[in-house]
């Protein structure tokens, strides 16, 4: 399961600067494999022409909009939504080097910017560079403990490096936080995972069918579970005769 999924799942709400769900929506790139820059939203009312660049964004002229917001930026350099928007018109060009730099630009102007480093961290995802991406993660969780987005992304950062057990302690406290929205039948797969890697099938058992119970459609969970039960184990007992008959257990 990759963390695009989950992060799909959880339904968390990033609000990225308070840019506008409108126009963070017309900037979604096509889906990148293990990164959640789909679930990009916000609560704050549409901002329109607030911010220059914002209709061409939304238009898809993505060069009228950098140029625009980095004109407004020369000009209001302390605007953070005009900054968060230009880092997406560079992730949305693919531009994930100009991308980094703006949000390396907002954590200038605030160092305790969570999102920023939540941000960096996915950027470092696309470029194959987990162990950075890990770093980048950690750090936008000491900012904020409670961000549930950042703590099941680095659990399954820190799985795709090995270290299960890890990922394992970090999906048991997204259970045991209980955050609002969360789809935990989809935690609990990829906590099953995990568990079954470090040779804990019985204990994988036990999550997956907690998450059937609380999702009874979950495919994903009902096929590793079938998988787990499926494991043939063989006891040999003597018979009658002096012989021995096996028995296999599914």
């Amino acid at each position: 399961m990759s963390v695009r999924q989950l992060l799909l799942a959880l339904g968390i709400v990033l609000l990225l600067g308070g840019v506008a769900v409108t126009v963070v929506a017309s900037l979604r790139s096509e889906p990148v494999a293990s990164t959640p820059t789909s679930i990009v939203a916000t609560t704050s009312p549409a901002l329109g022409e607030a911010i220059p660049g914002t209709s061409d964004i939304q238009s898809g002229d993505l060069a009228a909009a950098q140029s625009k917001l980095e004109a407004h930026l020369e000009a209001n350099p302390q605007d953070k939504q005009a900054r968060y928007l230009l880092a997406l018109v560079h992730e949305r060009g693919l531009d994930w080097d100009g991308a980094m730099q703006v949000y390396a630009d907002i954590l200038e102007l605030d160092a305790r910017d969570f999102e920023a480093h939540f941000r960096i961290a996915n950027l470092y995802r696309r470029l194959e560079q987990p162990e950075e991406a890990a770093a980048s993660f950690e750090e936008s969780l000491r900012l904020n403990s409670d961000f549930t987005a950042a703590r099941v992304a680095l659990a399954e950062t820190v799985a795709g490096l090995g270290d299960a057990d890890r990922a394992i302690r970090l999906y048991f406290e997204v259970i045991e936080m209980r955050p609002m929205g969360v789809q935990f039948d989809q935690i609990r797969v990829a906590l099953a995972e995990q568990l079954v890697a470090v040779d804990q099938a019985d204990n994988a058992a036990l999550q997956l069918e907690k998450a059937l119970a609380e999702n009874p459609d979950n495919a994903e969970a009902r096929a590793l579970l079938d998988e787990l039960r499926g494991t043939s184990t063989t006891t040999t007992q003597p018979g009658a005769d002096g012989t021995t008959s096996t028995t296999v257990a599914n």
